[in-house]
Order: C-alpha cells, then sequence, then structure tokens
C-alpha cells in the first residue's frame, strides 16, 4: 500500500516508492528507496512537496508513525517565510569563511594534468606501435599505471575531473586512459591493495588495444556498422589479446580484461559468449568504468550523456549485464553528482562539480562559471555547499538539477584546459 506522505513529515526508514513527479527528472538514481540518514531527507525535501511511501516496505517500527501522519497530516502546513537573503558570491568574506582553498586545488589539478598529459603521450605511441605491429612497451605502462594510481590518492577528484578532457576526433586514445582512470578510481573505493589496483589498471589501460588492427574506415564510422562491419569491430577484443599473450610479465588477470571486458552476465557478450561465473572480477570493474566512459563521451556517431544520466542508464542495464553489487559500489563512487556535472543552484548560478565530499555527498564543492542572470563569470569561484555558513542564511546554495552542458553553451573542456594549464 502507498500512503502520501508531504515531505516536512519524512522520518528515517520510511521506504520511498514514488515521487511528486517523474524519476528521470529527479538526481535520484533509484525508482524506491529507503531513508537512511537525514541527508537523504534534506534531498528528497530539496526535490519535492510530497512522496508516496510503500508501508509494505517500510519497517514495522516506523510504520505506526506512518500511518499517523496519514491521518492527521492531509495538507502541509503554511510556514512564515523568513525574510530572503540572497547569496552574493562576490562577497569575498563569505567565499573565505566557505573554507575551500583554490590555490590548494589548482596546485592538484596542475599537477594531476601532468601526470595525465605524460600517460596520454605514451598512450598515443602505444597505439601507433599496435598500428604498425610492433612490441608494445608494457613495462612503461606498468610504471605509469603506478603513477596513475599514486596520483588518484593524492588527486582523487582532479583526476576525476581531468577525465572530462573528451575530444570526439581522439575517442580511443582518450577512453583508453579515462577507463584506467576510472578504474583505479573504483579499485581504490573497493579496498584493493597496490598491486592488484596496478594490475586492474594496466589491464584497463590495454583493454581497447585490438581496435588498433580494426580498419580506421569502421572505427571511425559515423553511421551504423552493417553486420559485417560490426563482427569485424567485435574481434577487437581477440586481436587484444593474441598482440599481448606473448608477453610474459602480463597476468592472466590482464588478458582477462583485454579479452573479456566486453562480455555480460546474461551469456550475451563477446567473443566468447561466457556466463557470469566464468568473467573475472576484475573485468566485470572494467566493463563498467567502460560502458559509463563511452555513453558519457562524444563520439562520430552521437553525443554523450550527462555523467547522472549515464549512471541511470547503467543502473537500468545492470540485470543482464553489470554485477549488480559492484554496479551499486561504482554509482556509491561516482556519487549523485558525480565531479564534472554542470549544476544549476537553487540561487540561479550555474557550476561544474569539482570536488564531493566524503561526509555531504549532496553537497559537493561547485565552481561556479555563470551567475543568476546566465551571465559567465570573467574569474571563476569556488563553493563548498557544505560549508556550516550557510546554515546561517535563507537561499543557502543547494543544487536544483542537473543539466546538460550544451543547455547554457558551457564548454567543459575548454574550462577544465584554462584551469589545468596555467
Amino acid at each position: 500500500m502507498k500512503i502520501k506522505i508531504y515531505c516536512e513529515d519524512l522520518k528515517l526508514g520510511m521506504y520511498i516508492s514514488e515521487l511528486d513527479h517523474p524519476w528521470i527528472e529527479s538526481p535520484f538514481l533509484f525508482q524506491g528507496f529507503p531513508l537512511k540518514n537525514n541527508e537523504e531527507i534534506q534531498q528528497v525535501q530539496a526535490t519535492c512537496k510530497y512522496v508516496y511511501v510503500d508501508t509494505e516496505k517500510t519497517p514495522f517500527s516506523v510504520k505506526a508513525k506512518l500511518e499517523t501522519i496519514s491521518a492527521s497530516a492531509q495538507k502541509p502546513v503554511k510556514k512564515k517565510k523568513r525574510k530572503s537573503t540572497k547569496i552574493d558570491f562576490t562577497d569575498t568574506v563569505t567565499l573565505k569563511k566557505a573554507n575551500f582553498d583554490k590555490s590548494s586545488f589548482t596546485e592538484n589539478l596542475i599537477n594531476a594534468r601532468k601526470t595525465r598529459d605524460k600517460t596520454r603521450k605514451y598512450i598515443d605511441s602505444m597505439l601507433s606501435e599496435a598500428k604498425m605491429g610492433k612490441i608494445i612497451d608494457t613495462q612503461k605502462a606498468k610504471q605509469l599505471v603506478a603513477e596513475l594510481a599514486n596520483n588518484i590518492v593524492k588527486n582523487l577528484d582532479a583526476s576525476m575531473w581531468l577525465t572530462h578532457l573528451k575530444n570526439r576526433d581522439e575517442y580511443t586514445a582518450i577512453h583508453s586512459l579515462n577507463v584506467c582512470v576510472l578504474s583505479l578510481t573504483f579499485g581504490r573505493s573497493l579496498g584493493l591493495k597496490t598491486d592488484k589496483l596496478n594490475e586492474l589498471g594496466l589491464g584497463a589501460l590495454l583493454h581497447d588495444i585490438g581496435k588498433m588492427q580494426v580498419p580506421l574506415k569502421i572505427l571511425n564510422k559515423p553511421g551504423k556498422l552493417t553486420t559485417e562491419e560490426f563482427e569485424i569491430m567485435k574481434s577487437h577484443p581477440s586481436r587484444g589479446y593474441e598482440m599481448l599473450l606473448t608477453d610474459k610479465s602480463l597476468s592472466s588477470e590482464v588478458l582477462s580484461i583485454v579479452k573479456s571486458h566486453h562480455e555480460r552476465l546474461n551469456g550475451k557478450g563477446y567473443p566468447d559468449n561466457l556466463s557470469e561465473k566464468n568473467i573475472s572480477y576484475f573485468t566485470k570493474i572494467v566493463s563498467i568504468t567502460d560502458v559509463y566512459d563511452a555513453i558519457t563521451s562524444d563520439r562520430v556517431y552521437h553525443d554523450g550523456m550527462t555523467p547522472h544520466e549515464a549512471l541511470k542508464r547503467l543502473y537500468e542495464w545492470m540485470p543482464e549485464n553489470f554485477d549488480t553489487e559492484l554496479m551499486q559500489s561504482f554509482i556509491r563512487t561516482i556519487g549523485i553528482y558525480p565531479v564534472g556535472s554542470v549544476v544549476e543552484l537553487k540561487t540561479g548560478h550555474i557550476g561544474l562539480v569539482v570536488k564531493l565530499s566524503d561526509t555531504h555527498r549532496l553537497k559537493p564543492v561547485v565552481m561556479l562559471v555563470m551567475n543568476r542572470h546566465k551571465e559567465f563569470y570573467p574569474q571563476r569561484k569556488l563553493v563548498n555547499l557544505a560549508s556550516s555558513i550557510w546554515e546561517k542564511r535563507d537561499g543557502k546554495p543547494e543544487i536544483k538539477r542537473i543539466l546538460d552542458a550544451k543547455e547554457f553553451n558551457i564548454d567543459v573542456k575548454k574550462i577544465i584546459d584554462e584551469e589545468s594549464l596555467n
């Protein structure tokens, strides 16, 4: 049974089964969830006026409160509005009290960019060698993966933000790098030890090496592939595996990632139609990060999705394709407002999410790029939405919605370039 509850009456434990507007228009990734903490209650309250609570999925200890609230509160009690104090992000005192050091962020970003650019040069060289049939320098790859992993420990959010440095015309190289960074980030959140983390990262970096043996006219075709062309494209995991098989320094786990990252739990993947139990743990991880980066990237045949929309799609595809526990862990790692997301605040300002908070996942650090009048700032500012200073003001800068950057002609890549190359 579903009961309509106004959001001001929500309690911990209540199971939200329906919103007052479509799920797709909300920031929530799961269509139905229990309220586990006060932050989740605040997020629902910020998004909806009322919701429907499932009494059967709500714990018995909470059910009595639920029925009492439903019987006594047919309409929400109107509260007197306090005098609104508009947030002024030009107030340097306020920004300092918001407690986020932009100079430190910029330094981390620049350091992360140097490591990324060094790895990118290696990938370009590696792909060129693979195209010509030369032996791949995997020892250099191991060194760079270890450096990337170390960099993620020091500059996690900066490394994640840089995964949005994407170019439609250089997809394969950038994709290989991004899947490596995403896999290292995910593996770290899963608690993998250094040696296993580096092994995962190496497999992720090399996972698409076989595409260099696929004709460019197929690889870069803007339209739909024919059946014959798709069969050739599907051969790239096996081609990559064969190219690396003679390298005795590579573990079976790395080779498994290269060969099997397109295998799916329902046995309908390729090249071997493996069942769930025959797909390795690391391969399941890379299969998730591979698809996530692919669908958030601009390709020759489609424009990329927003990170938030990509997570929703992955969750929808999960039952047939991806490990449930790993997928849920990945979503927690990336967050409801993934780093790199373009968001509009309730104040009307537009910004980019640049850092997640470990304690306030719904209140990230945002780089403001447009004011409330949708005019670009000449100098961008960082605002910590989790700062306690906002609690003392009306109209605090909470996230209203996630946007597509194209809606306001925001060039995310250009912004990252400008911020990371200073």
